[in-house]
């Protein structure tokens, strides 16, 4: 009876052993195998594909390890493939969906682009999907600017700027400006709708009017709205800045001249002043005279314009000098009317 007490006994720490035995292992082999990603394609060819069409693929993401695979992100090397995952967690022996939209607008020939993905794998925490597509654009009108920016620099208020902005039409089909918003201040010589065929150019001349503008900083843009599908609108940028305008400013040199009676022998003598404008506009003397009908200016009036000099010649006709004043100083004058314009606006 003993004996077969010490059977069982032995028969029954067997079993346990066995059993703590069989737990551990599995304990051990499922611990050893961790989640694992698998996806269906690592490269996926679209073909050709026109440029106005959105091919779409989809992916399948697997857990083939035994715990749960969590996608912590998905991330595309370009916006124009767009992504949409299915569901982030994914159990073991489970599947998600990974959508990829693609958007050729824009690109032309063969594109590659990757899309990353961060995963608690392990052994590939991030994986790359490689997507390729062969673009065939579609007929259409291209525009190309000579420039996006036009400097005023430093402007006297008053002052017209002028800017021409050439567009060209590198495209295949007619490309048509059919607007253009600009301020108050600017004005272009081009009419709306403007068509422009394709490999030809078109010069606008734009005109900036500073009369209305305050001093200092000029910060606006001109906006150009066209058929080209890849641009619809673009901008040229007006930077500048507004300064008072200098008044007119005239110089006479001598400020006075002398006649000597008794060593000028002869019956007319010349007398020359020297008027020079160093102001940014030009002036008009609109009247010449002087105090005495015995000297004679040679011009009635002139205009002077800005950084110009002119010679003003007096002449002295001496048998017109009364008697009475032969002898002995006499002053006479010389007067210029200078006209300044006075602008009224309503």
């Amino acid at each position: 009876m003993v004996r077969k007490n010490k059977i069982i006994i032995i028969l029954i720490s067997i079993i346990v052993i066995v059993g703590a035995f069989l737990i551990f292992y599995n304990i051990q082999n499922k611990s050893s195998q961790p989640p694992t990603i698998s996806i269906s394609e690592e490269e996926w060819d679209f073909g050709k594909v026109k440029e106005d069409e959105r091919p779409v693929h989809i992916f399948t993401i697997k857990n083939t390890g035994r715990e749960e695979l969590v996608i912590s992100r998905v991330r595309s090397s370009c916006g124009c493939a767009a992504t949409m995952l299915s569901t982030d967690n994914i159990q073991p022996g489970k599947s998600s969906e990974l959508k990829v939209t693609f958007n050729p607008t824009g690109y032309n020939g063969l594109v590659k682009k990757d899309i990353h993905i961060e995963s608690n794998d392990p052994q590939s925490p991030k994986a790359k999907i490689t997507v390729i597509i062969d673009v065939e654009p579609i007929p259409s009108p291209q525009a190309s600017l000579s420039n996006s920016q036009w400097d005023l620099g430093l402007v006297s208020q008053g002052d017209l700027s002028t800017f021409i902005f050439t567009i060209e039409n590198k495209g295949e089909l007619d490309l048509i400006i059919d607007k253009i918003d600009i301020s108050e201040y600017i004005q272009y010589d081009t009419e709306i709708p403007l068509n422009i065929l394709p490999g030809e150019k078109q010069e606008v001349t734009f005109t900036y009017d500073s009369s209305q503008h305050e001093l200092g900083e000029v910060r606006e843009s001109v906006r150009i709205y066209c058929n080209d599908p890849r641009r619809k609108a673009f901008s040229l940028r007006v930077n500048g800045y507004i300064t008072e305008k200098p008044a007119p400013t005239v110089s006479i040199s001598p400020v006075g001249i002398s006649f000597n009676l008794t060593t000028d022998s002869e019956s007319e003598t010349i007398g020359k002043f020297a008027l020079a404008n160093s102001g940014e506009e030009g002036i008009k003397i609109t009247s010449i005279k002087t105090s005495a009908d015995y000297l004679i200016p040679l011009v009635s009036e002139f205009e002077l314009n800005s950084e110009e000099k002119e010679n003003l010649q007096v002449i002295l006709l001496k048998d017109k000098i009364p008697d009475e004043i032969q002898e002995g100083e006499i002053k006479e004058y010389l007067y210029l009317t200078i006209a300044i314009p006075i602008v009224i606006k309503r």
